[in-house]
């Protein structure tokens, strides 16, 4: 199909024409500020409903005031021109409209939408409890050594339940092995035990990985 007047899709997704494009197709005898104007006030179109103005740059950067028209308004102003330019365009018209509804998205169904916005939270529950590990992660290793954890943080990175009892259990088997096998120790200051020793992570894989001896 041949462009006879552009149409344009608006920010909410809504086709719109340019009026002065119009007028000019038409071939109005009128002056256009004349044309549009009657047109209006004669068939009771409604600003913001029907139609918006909007400035355009014009001649050697002159503004101008164009309107920016809904395809219904711009239908019925090609219908009641009553000539051969009007019919053909609001024939032109009609054929947009329908070209454009069958490349536009079908609206959902209630149901549709419920799925939708199911999906959309799984998904967001997905992401935070992602992000939470992550932090979680972060805060259980020092800045110095990466792969060693506390007792504690290796536990809530892992979701392990640790009592008092246990992390001291822990604590020792997690010391003897890396004095067997040469590992070093390192330490962090924890709010709630104060000075507390911090471990490889292979090593805290090997104590929770065998059940631990109280």
């Amino acid at each position: 199909m041949n462009e006879l007047i552009r149409v344009a899709t608006n920010e909410q997704g809504s086709q719109v024409v340019s009026a002065r494009e119009l007028h000019s197709f038409l071939e109005s005898k009128q002056q256009f500020a004349d044309w549009i104007k009657n047109r209006i006030d004669k068939y009771g179109f409604v600003e913001d409903q029907d139609f918006t103005t909007f400035s355009e740059i014009y001649e050697k950067g002159r503004p101008r005031i164009n309107y920016a028209l809904t395809l219904d308004m711009a239908k019925e102003l090609a219908m009641v021109e009553a000539n051969e330019k009007g019919q053909q365009a609001r024939r032109y018209f009609i054929e947009c409209e329908k070209q454009y509804r069958q490349v536009a998205p079908k609206p959902l169904t209630p149901a549709e939408q419920l799925l939708q916005q199911a999906q959309l939270m799984v998904e967001q529950e997905r992401r935070v409890t992602a992000l939470e590990s992550k932090v979680q992660e972060i805060e259980a290793r020092t800045t110095t050594r990466p792969d060693y954890f506390t007792i504690a943080g290796y536990a809530n990175v892992n979701r392990i339940p640790v009592n008092l009892k246990v992390a001291a259990r822990a604590g020792q088997q997690a010391t003897k092995l890396c004095k067997e096998r040469g590992y070093l120790l390192d330490a962090c200051d924890d709010p709630r035990f104060g000075r507390v020793n911090m471990y490889p992570r292979t090593v805290l894989d090997e104590v929770f990985r065998t059940p631990l001896q109280l």
